[in-house]
């Protein structure tokens, strides 16, 4: 087994799978498909380069799920 690490110490942080307004509204719901959501990295587009997003993908889950809870609960669950 290779160690990446001892041959390039870079590392990355892939995102974009689900971008916003693309894919999914602001919270996360995914346009066309009622009760799914998009709360991880996926909804940030494009890429954080070297930096990493955890608090960033962290704030937009949080705020994701204070909107969902709000606005769907009695409507979707």
């Amino acid at each position: 087994m290779i160690d990446i690490n001892a041959v390039d110490i870079n590392t990355f942080h892939p995102l974009g799978g689900a971008p916003l307004d693309t894919v999914c509204d602001d919270a996360g719901r995914v346009h066309g498909q009622r009760g799914l959501y998009v709360v991880d990295g996926a909804k940030i587009p494009g890429s954080t380069g070297a930096c990493n997003p955890s608090m960033t993908v962290a704030a937009l889950a949080e705020y994701g799920a204070d909107d969902i809870v709000a606005r769907d609960l009695d409507t979707v669950f």
